[in-house]
């Protein structure tokens, strides 16, 4: 068919470009608003076009396409034209709040959302509308607002969108958002779903991790470093803000030869290699950590690869290497990108009951 209904209360309807060529279609349905996840204009419609509210947001259906920044503005969109009388609140980046509680009754409006086929771009923000509207089918119900929620969400994320899916699959079974939109699915699903303003993705900072790390992966692809102002220091970095503190660092990595703190644990990345007979590896030559600031003189002039020198200008020792396009560590795992301390540099010790952060240098709150 042309459009599907979705199952449920709403009447809410995913299509194609085709069911346009029927005005009458539309009105059958009572459809007033239109959603077009593709490039379109009603000009040309005359005295008809009157009757829909529409918006079009014009993106491609490709893996890297970045529709995850437009999901706010189509719930809004959607939800206004289900309940005009409503607005979408601040939800805070909580799912905890289901939606649906608040419009019980339904609506005389319908909504139609369509891409060229209804495949996967229109698909993509009807499934972000059911998720943030009824969060409860998919397991977003328990969520409350706490500080583990963020950790709940990402563990979940892969489920409630393909439950979510699912039921749009029930009514339209071409249903098939490319990898690159579930993956982003799942981003909003961690995020909270956040539909308080069209921009509450913009500035998120789990939208902002993966801003970087498309970066990071057009840069690799084209064999060069990021940007300078592309680079992300994760001691620098805002975390989410119901996301959770950060544990007391267990373990810090100090260089071997001045003493000057380099890392803790909270910025280690595990890696988990084996060896050549597939056992367990022993422990392993590199220690793989976040980019972090003290790495800045050494990481923004463009180099693909290089040496890491301890901060200290009176020590200078080298302690690591970086490669943006990744290493291979003894253990036969590959890390990309891959800033590595190399263990016969660097003592690893207790953290202290004081002073558990990455030391700055000299006139940086801190000093050596």
């Amino acid at each position: 068919m042309a459009l599907n209904r979705i199952t449920g209360d709403e009447d809410l309807y995913v299509g194609g470009i085709f069911a346009l060529r029927k005005p009458e279609l539309l009105e059958e349905k009572n459809i007033t608003s239109v959603l077009s996840v593709i490039k379109y204009s009603f000009e040309g419609w005359g005295d008809k076009a009157k009757r829909f509210k529409h918006i079009s947001i014009d993106v491609d259906d490709m893996d890297d396409e970045d529709l995850l920044v437009h999901f706010p503005s189509a719930v809004r969109f959607i939800e206004r034209g289900l309940h005009p009388s409503q607005v979408p609140t601040d939800t805070s980046g909580d799912q905890a709040t289901d939606h649906a509680d608040q419009n019980p009754l339904p609506t005389s409006e319908a909504v139609f959302v369509h891409c060229a086929m209804g495949k996967s771009r229109s698909v993509s923000c009807v499934m972000a509308y059911l998720l943030y509207k009824y969060p409860h089918r998919y397991g977003g119900k328990q969520f409350a607002a706490s500080a583990a929620s963020t950790g709940q969400r990402r563990e979940s994320a892969p489920d409630a969108v393909a439950q979510a899916l699912k039921w749009v699959q029930e009514s339209r079974p071409i249903a098939e958002p490319n990898p690159g939109f579930m993956r982003q699915l799942e981003l909003w699903w961690e995020m909270g779903c956040p539909a308080d303003s069209d921009s509450a993705v913009d500035n998120h900072p789990i939208y902002q991790r993966w801003l970087y790390e498309n970066k990071l992966r057009e840069a690799r692809d084209a064999g060069m470093a990021p940007e300078a102002d592309w680079i992300r220091f994760e001691d620098e970095a805002e975390p989410p803000e119901d996301q959770p503190k950060p544990n007391v660092p267990k373990k810090q990595l100090r260089c071997k030869k001045c003493r000057r703190e380099l890392a803790n644990s909270q910025f280690i990345v595990e890696h988990h290699g084996t060896d050549k007979t597939g056992d367990a590896a022993a422990p392993c030559p590199h220690i793989f950590v976040e980019t972090l600031s003290w790495m800045r003189p050494y990481l923004e002039d463009g180099s693909l690869d290089g040496r890491l020198l301890c901060p200290n200008t009176k020590c200078n020792a080298i302690v690591g290497r970086f490669a943006w396009q990744g290493l291979k560590c003894a253990c036969r795992e590959w890390v990309c990108p891959a800033f590595s301390l190399n263990r016969s540099r660097v003592d690893e010790v207790e953290a202290r009951p004081a002073g558990l952060g990455i030391r700055m240098p000299p006139g940086r709150n801190g000093c050596l």
